[in-house]
């Protein structure tokens, strides 16, 4: 972190979603270990994930000493996603991925209840990644992990290979005659397709059997006479999305509303479907923290070599490209500056000015500290710190400080919270002048500033009592998820930190966070080592509210 490079981050493309470089690059093992691979235990473990704790940084420790995996697959099933924080997420996935092999549970059950978490987080990819490197035979539990994670990926002919393992398994999100329909179509013996289509043929809703049945006819002239109103889709399920995808059907973004937002993350890696089409799911993808800085600037990078296939009322081509390259490549800084603020600025609420800080985190990097751009200087610190670069934000300190109180407030907060060292003034006097002004109009990000600064150890305890006295804002709680929390940080676990942070998050907005539940957090993270995250998490907080 103290490097300023962009860390933790999902390193998602357009056209590659999800690089995982353990599987490009298999991590070598020491010959010493070598005699190791006859025992069962060991082989799962080299295949239990993605990454190694050698390679997982602040994840290092992963789920602690001998874990228990029946605890922790019990924690999985009480998050309830989206989560509130995007730096959540991130250190979430992170967790999920790591190479590890607790006891009492299944190699397979242990599998599915991480790619079923990941699902639930947007992350198709990592999800499948995660399932191919197990290379387990699949159980009732991971064969329906799987089938999941086929449907999100869009691709059907994933089906076909599970299906000696349907007998006598009630899948919740896949028909057994569809499914051996479509394959059997996909593999070229029409008769048998559409044999099993007629059987298939139930009364009611149609609409599942066309969409199958639509792919099973790809490439054939009865292709075409399989026709699919995109409002006859009454209702989203994973099948029907991942047909409905694969077929290059984009469907109604109001079957999107009511549903976990994952399927915009899903929608924003299916290249199946034209990428001016996935400019919305991309952006609500990158909030999410599924899509990162780069991916979403190499994402309007391939929209703006093909822009001559997009009308002249594209807002998109028209003024996000246009200011996107204005934002990185422009020599006069100030129109560097002015682009990054329309970027950002543009759209109707906090997640949409969000997303355009994440898209110019890098473009904020480099401008030169100066207070003249002290109205959007929380901005440009923002986007910064929205990709990991600290070091970068933190060359603003001085620039701040020249600034009069009144209007260093806003960026003062995000530095103080944010940088590696402690570079802002943190004296009573000044908290007590951010949290007054504040109190004025958001009561709320005062409280959530102090319990930002406290369980970050911003400020000492004895400082951090007076504030809570002094504002009625007491950050000291007593409850099963707190006492979870505190043994999982003293046993060094940051792994099941992680987790349980995700339990804490799982509400759609930031406001639904107490201050006490925050502080718990930050001080926890910080604990295990994972310092970088929570600081990044509180200067998020601050960003999005």
């Amino acid at each position: 972190m103290s490097s300023g490079v962009c860390f933790g981050q999902s390193q998602t493309s357009s056209a590659h979603s999800y690089s995982v470089h353990a599987l490009k690059h298999p991590i070598r093992i020491e010959k010493k270990e070598k005699t190791e691979k006859k025992d069962g235990n060991y082989l799962f473990w080299q295949n239990s994930g993605l990454i190694s704790g050698a390679k997982a940084g602040n994840l290092r420790d992963g789920w602690g000493n001998n874990p228990s995996g029946r605890y922790l697959t019990s924690l999985m099933l009480h998050v309830d996603t989206p989560l509130a924080s995007r730096w959540a997420e991130i250190m979430l996935r992170r967790a999920l991925i790591l190479k590890a092999l607790p006891r009492d549970v299944s190699p397979q059950g242990w599998i599915a209840a991480r790619a079923n978490l990941l699902l639930q987080l947007g992350e198709a990819d990592a999800a499948r990644a995660l399932i191919q490197k197990s290379g387990l035979a699949p159980d009732a539990l991971l064969l329906d992990a799987t089938v999941k994670t086929v449907l999100a990926t869009a691709d059907p002919a994933g089906l076909c290979p599970l299906l000696p393992y349907f007998a006598n398994t009630d899948l919740k999100d896949a028909n057994e005659t569809l499914v051996r329909a479509l394959c059997a179509g996909l593999g070229g013996d029409d008769a048998v397709s559409s044999w099993l289509f007629s059987r298939a043929n139930y009364k009611g809703d149609q609409t599942d059997r066309k969409l199958a049945q639509k792919l099973a006819l790809a490439g054939s002239h009865d292709n075409h006479t399989i026709h699919i109103n995109r409002g006859e889709v009454g209702h989203l399920t994973p099948w029907r999305f991942g047909m409905a995808t694969a077929a290059g059907l984009l469907l109604p973004d109001y079957l999107y509303g009511s549903l976990n937002p994952a399927y915009w993350a899903f929608l924003a890696r299916s290249t199946m479907i034209p990428a001016r089409s996935r400019v919305t799911a991309i952006r609500k993808a990158a909030v999410l923290g599924v899509f990162s800085n780069s991916a979403l600037v190499d994402f309007y990078s391939s929209l703006s070599a093909s822009d001559n296939e997009h009308d002249n009322n594209d807002l998109v081509i028209n003024d996000d490209i246009p200011n996107l390259k204005q934002a990185y490549i422009n020599r006069d800084e100030t129109s560097r500056v002015k682009a990054i603020e329309n970027l950002i600025r543009n759209g109707d609420d906090a997640d949409e000015h969000y997303a355009g800080m994440i898209l110019t985190a890098r473009a904020a990097s480099y401008i030169t500290p100066n207070k003249r751009y002290r109205d959007i200087i929380p901005d440009l610190l923002g986007a910064m710190f929205s990709a990991g670069f600290d070091q970068a934000a933190t060359r603003w300190a001085s620039a701040v400080k020249d600034m009069d109180k009144e209007q260093s407030d806003p960026a003062w907060i995000l530095l103080a919270l944010g940088s590696p060292d402690k570079v802002m003034d943190l004296s009573r006097n000044h908290i007590r002048h951010f949290i007054e002004q504040t109190n004025q109009s958001d009561p709320w990000r005062g409280r959530m500033a102090v319990a930002a600064l406290a369980g970050l150890d911003r400020i000492d305890e004895e400082e951090s009592w007076w504030f809570q006295i002094h504002y009625d804002n007491f950050l000291h709680d007593e409850n099963s998820w707190v006492k979870a929390l505190d043994k999982a940080a003293l046993s060094h676990a940051p792994a099941t930190v992680a987790l349980l942070v995700a339990i804490g998050m799982q509400n759609r907005s930031w406001r639904s966070v107490a201050p006490s539940t925050f502080y718990h957090m930050l001080k926890a993270m910080k604990k295990v080592g994972l310092e970088n995250e929570a600081r990044m998490m509180a200067v998020e907080m601050m960003s999005r509210t």
